[in-house]
């Protein structure tokens, strides 16, 4: 089964981790990249291929979730950081 998953489904779903690093150094790096910006793989489903603008998931936007996740962060770590409103990217 391995060998079945080496010669056929990781060509298509996966790339090496240098690859997969790339999103985020264009998001902390590029001059292009917007400020809130979300990006990842531009290949098909988003699985792999150069790095690009990313979809993202609505449920990734619900402000509630994002603000309890935020304070339990903060609790499990006992850091504070600076409350700021995200930028909406279209």
């Amino acid at each position: 089964m391995q060998r079945i998953n080496r010669l056929t489904v990781q060509p298509l779903m996966s790339q090496a981790a240098a690859a997969g690093a790339l999103p985020t150094l264009l998001a902390a790096t590029a001059p292009e990249a917007m400020p809130g910006g979300y990006y990842g793989p531009s290949g098909l489903f988003e699985m792999k291929g150069p790095p690009g603008v990313a979809a993202i998931a609505p449920q990734a936007q619900d402000r509630a979730v994002a603000a309890r996740l935020g304070e339990v962060s903060e609790a499990l770590t006992d850091l504070r950081w600076p409350r700021t409103e995200p930028e909406q990217v279209s």
